[in-house]
């Protein structure tokens, strides 16, 4: 086993359980956050998040990064960070509860949206 800093470090990927302790350590254990958002929310930075995004750590500043540049759906995030959906939704909650964050459902017109339906695709497959 290799060494870290002093410390044994696994060698390979990690078993099933580590990952699901992550996710839970990740959401502070919580299901849902206190914003509720369906996958096809489109989540952007706001100018709040811009000025505060150097004080964030860790998933919150991986998803603040990533809607910084473009407006994201809980999907694409879940796909791009290799997270799941869940956990995407309890930070990017949270995110918007402290201001960084704005959430809005596409339009009605999302049917004709086709490179929206094609991205959402693609965040689902990569699942």
């Amino acid at each position: 086993m290799a060494e870290l800093n002093g410390q044994h470090a696994p060698n390979g990927p990690q078993p099933p359980e580590a990952a699901l302790v992550r996710s839970y350590i990740m959401s502070s254990g919580r299901a849902t956050g206190s914003v509720p958002l369906d996958i096809e929310s489109m989540l952007q930075l706001t100018f709040k998040g811009t000025r505060g995004l150097a004080r964030l750590q860790f998933e919150r500043a991986s998803i603040a990064r990533l809607c910084k540049d473009e407006i994201l759906s809980v999907a694409e995030l879940s796909a791009r960070l290799h997270l799941p959906i869940g956990v995407i939704r309890v930070i990017a909650s949270d995110l918007i509860v402290d201001g960084f964050l704005e959430a809005y459902l596409p339009s009605f017109g999302m049917a004709d949206d086709v490179d929206l339906i094609s991205r959402l695709i693609e965040g689902v497959r990569a699942l």
